[in-house]
């Protein structure tokens, strides 16, 4: 690859660090957003959904964006639009100020998604895909741990201004790299983006295989993501600060895989690399159920998981352009997105619901029965297209 083509690779995995700078923003901040705001606990639960359905929204319509605007526009109005909606954020004196800005942070996540995932699923290889998404756990680890730090001087409002700076800084790299991304033509965009109906793509062949994994493989990770920290809390008696690091433990090796599936998809099929993912995260939920007093075990378990989440998403987003037709990739992509969003904000929040009724200790269970559920799927979904 000439040099031009990797520093302009450098600045797309920069790009999606943006994107994963918000997600965990709130979460890690809200015990002291909410007595700042006067706002209850479960309030939470509100701006989430709008973030969602806004991401939903803007990435479902991805494809009429990309049909009038070149990539590298859209990614780089679309970081200054998060930038300016965390700095904004910082300044709200009630909590539905809040919420009305967390409209375009949304659209702004979903339409970074959709472009990037689309542009290196057609321009580069498997591996860069992987390495693309080890970024966006860059992302979100590096979020929460400056709100812990302005959190150490009382202050979450500092931490928006911080993260929402970064991504100003980030869209000015895009914006002087304009030179370097690939000239879009309008018959380009026409082609790859055309006008395709719902019905069409979901008689595709493959195609409504292909979203449900979506669905539950987000799922799935969000049910690592946030729930881990309180299943150990509730369920091993361990501390805050230890339960907390079980969820750090699921991001670090959840980030580690993805470069470690970046090295071997130079070797090993992509659809390989997922049923191994896949195999991985039960072989987790089963392990989770042995009782035993010694926490490095399950450090070791939660690790396995992050491990095996890390391929699916990545090495299913690239095989998009091998398994379906080039001018229905980016409403492709667009639709498993945008249900994929629903395996976090619909799914998990239900999860969390039963939890509350029953009891956590099933949590393992949970992990294996949408584990199970994967692996059927995919193994239907590549037995469909080959």
């Amino acid at each position: 690859m000439k040099r031009k083509g990797i520093l302009l690779l450098i600045i797309i995995y920069i790009s999606f660090i943006a994107l994963g700078l918000p997600d965990a923003l709130l979460g890690s901040s809200w015990n002291l957003v909410r007595v700042d705001l006067s706002t209850s606990l479960g309030t939470l639960g509100i701006m989430t959904v709008i973030v969602y359905i806004m991401s939903i929204l803007s990435t479902f319509n991805a494809p009429r964006l990309l049909r009038f605007l070149q990539t590298r526009k859209i990614v780089f109005v679309s970081i200054v639009f998060t930038g300016i909606s965390l700095i904004v954020m910082s300044r709200v004196d009630t909590f539905y100020q809040m919420l009305f800005f967390a409209i375009p942070l949304g659209m702004g996540a979903g339409a970074i998604d959709v472009s990037l995932n689309h542009y290196l699923a057609v321009n580069y290889k498997a591996q860069h895909m992987n390495y693309l998404h080890s970024f966006y756990g860059i992302g979100v680890t590096l979020g929460p741990t400056i709100m812990a730090f302005t959190l150490r001087e009382n202050s979450w409002r500092l931490g928006y201004v911080i993260v929402g700076s970064i991504l100003l800084v980030i869209s000015v790299i895009i914006l002087f790299s304009f030179p370097m991304w690939k000239n879009e033509t309008e018959e380009e965009r026409e082609d790859q983006h055309t006008h395709i109906t719902l019905k069409e793509i979901l008689k595709t062949k493959g195609s409504v295989l292909s979203i449900l994994i979506f669905l539950f493989y987000v799922h799935i990770e969000s049910l690592g993501g946030v729930w881990i920290a309180s299943y150990f809390f509730i369920e091993k008696n361990v501390s805050y600060a230890t339960a907390a690091l079980f969820t750090t433990a699921f991001f670090l090796m959840f980030t580690l895989g993805r470069l470690l599936s970046g090295v071997l998809s130079i070797k090993v099929n992509p659809n390989t690399l997922i049923k191994i993912g896949e195999v991985f995260m039960l072989c987790a939920g089963l392990l989770m159920l042995i009782q035993t007093s010694s926490l490095w075990f399950y450090f070791a378990i939660v690790g396995l998981f992050g491990l095996g989440a890390a391929p699916i998403y990545p090495n299913m987003m690239f095989m998009n352009s091998k398994n379906f037709e080039k001018r229905k990739l980016s409403k492709m992509m667009s639709l498993q997105m945008a249900i994929g969003y629903m395996g976090f904000g619909l799914l998990t929040p239900l999860a969390g619901l039963i939890f509350d009724l029953t009891t956590i200790s099933i949590y393992p269970y949970f992990i294996i029965g949408v584990g199970v559920i994967l692996i059927f799927l995919t193994r239907m979904f590549m037995k469909k297209i080959a």
